[in-house]
């Protein structure tokens, strides 16, 4: 009799070991799912914002560039994309990211400060255009061409990144690591040319 009960509690142990450890995976994934989904409504957010200014200023420069536009006109419109790609850059670098996906962070902060730049090279253009200076015209073609495509390229690697973070599952993002999230706040930030900055020493910085 009290073999029998012994192998019933030898049983009853084993059973609750197994129930235990169940339970802390079932944990460890749904903590990895609500992060996950945080981590893609983040990432849906900033492509959104990002296409909201972006778009807008890609099709305006290439009219810029076949003078059916005023470039006066599009300034504010490119101050516009180098604050708020500054700002999404920053708020990229502070998104907490689950660990395996701390390069895709990386990638997107990248393409935010590349539109930044873009912008910035796209504005040197429209002050050569309107400067009415001979022999700027090629300087400032040049310029809102590459600013346009910078700025169109940067547009479309943040789109591709957005639909691969919409595609994960959580499994995808399994590991054999504890569970965390972290930020890539390490990252030097963009910083956005002031005032003081001469225009003459512009140099792009793809």
């Amino acid at each position: 009799m009290a073999l029998q009960t012994l192998v019933w509690l030898l049983v009853l142990f084993v059973l609750a070991m197994l129930f235990v450890l169940v339970l802390r995976r079932m944990s460890t994934l749904i903590a990895r799912t609500r992060d996950l989904e945080r981590y893609q409504r983040a990432v849906a957010s900033l492509d959104l914002r990002s296409a909201a200014v972006v778009e807008p200023l890609v099709r305006e420069l290439d009219e810029a560039r076949r003078h059916a536009a005023n470039p006066g006109a599009l300034r504010d419109a490119v101050t516009a994309v180098q604050v708020s790609a500054a700002e999404l850059a920053a708020e990229a670098r502070g998104l907490p990211t689950p660990a395996p996906l701390v390069s895709t962070t990386v990638s997107l902060v990248a393409e935010l400060d590349r539109a930044a730049r873009a912008a910035d090279m796209a504005e040197h253009g429209l002050n050569a255009l309107s400067s009415g200076t001979r022999g700027r015209d090629l300087e400032a073609q040049t310029s809102l061409k590459r600013g346009a495509l910078n700025l169109r390229h940067a547009r479309e690697a943040i789109a591709g990144v957005a639909r691969q973070v919409a595609a994960l599952r959580p499994v995808d993002i399994a590991t054999p690591t504890p569970h965390a999230t972290i930020t890539v706040a390490g990252l030097a930030p963009y910083q956005i040319p002031g005032p003081d900055d001469a225009e003459g020493g512009f140099e792009p910085r793809m």
